[in-house]
């Protein structure tokens, strides 16, 4: 399977990054989104996380026509995106030409059933490729979303990052015929984390990568606590990463996923739904393949 990583880098998406190519998923190109830091931000992310994987997977650079406030997520990822680490701006890195959304159709018609795009910010990108290619969705294989909502206890519903910086094109994605989509909520990126020491036992790792997974994550560690008291570092998009490795890991149920006007996700549960929400997933599955691959 070929796969494409769509993302706005972001602490949680490097390590989710990392977590993917560290354990052989065939990436074939990020696409960049605006969202968690501005666009030019994550572009250099991504290529300072490319120079520690020692990988030369082509980038390509998304529109900016969402709604993401540029500020909006800095108190979580800092100013930069990766944490309290500062890195110099990448020139021996290049873009590439295409456009994200044409990437991506020339991908689903070059790989179709062959390939997975999996979705870690906003999906404007996915919805600016549907929307010059009608035919995309019959194409590939699955879509992977982080992102929505579900909590069918919760008195108030809870509005999520990624749909509330474009909801459009969240609205244009769940309602599209892919074949799947399968969404890995944020109820469930709250409840998956990392255990703060283990975190900070990766400061004297022999391997390079998992120290720098220690050095951004400091800063998410301190979010996760301040907003969810989670004594350790939140890992909503590395937990969707791994559901991609192994898919025993999330528990998913057949629903539909409806965005109303003030951005809040209305989940049905549909038998004939080809989207699949998740509804549980394994923790100590998730620790021991995030374990063995950051040690």
């Amino acid at each position: 399977m070929k796969y494409i990583i769509d993302t706005d880098p972001g602490i949680d998406d490097a390590i989710a990054i990392m977590l993917a190519i560290q354990n052989k998923l065939n990436v074939i190109g990020f696409t960049i989104a605006s969202g968690n830091i501005p666009l030019e931000k994550t572009e250099n992310n991504i290529k300072v996380i490319e120079d520690f994987l020692g990988t030369n997977i082509p980038i390509y650079r998304g529109r900016k026509i969402n709604k993401c406030n540029q500020n909006f997520a800095e108190f979580a990822h800092g100013k930069d995106g990766l944490g309290y680490a500062v890195f110099p701006f990448n020139k021996h890195r290049r873009i590439e030409r295409t456009f994200a959304e044409n990437f991506i159709i020339k991908a689903a018609k070059k790989y179709k059933d062959n390939l997975t795009i999996i979705c870690l910010g906003p999906l404007t990108n996915i919805a600016n490729a549907l929307k010059k290619d009608k035919h995309l969705a019959e194409r590939i294989n699955k879509i992977v979303v982080m992102g929505a909502s579900y909590n069918p206890y919760a008195k108030n519903k809870y509005i999520e990052f990624n749909v509330k910086v474009d909801p459009d094109a969240a609205r244009m994605i769940f309602n599209a015929p892919f074949k799947k989509i399968e969404v890995v909520t944020h109820e469930v990126g709250v409840k998956s984390f990392i255990e703060k020491d283990y975190i900070q036992s990766l400061y004297h790792s022999d391997d390079l990568v998992s120290r720098f997974v220690a050095n951004i994550a400091q800063k998410y560690v301190e979010f996760s606590f301040e907003h969810y008291k989670t004594i350790g570092l939140g890992t909503p998009d590395p937990t969707t990463i791994a559901s991609v490795i192994d898919p025993s890991i999330i528990d998913y149920m057949p629903a539909k996923i409806e965005i109303n006007k003030d951005c809040e996700c209305i989940v049905t549960k549909d038998e004939t739904s080809n989207i699949l929400i998740s509804k549980d997933f394994d923790l100590e599955k998730f620790r021991t393949l995030f374990k063995n691959t950051f040690k």
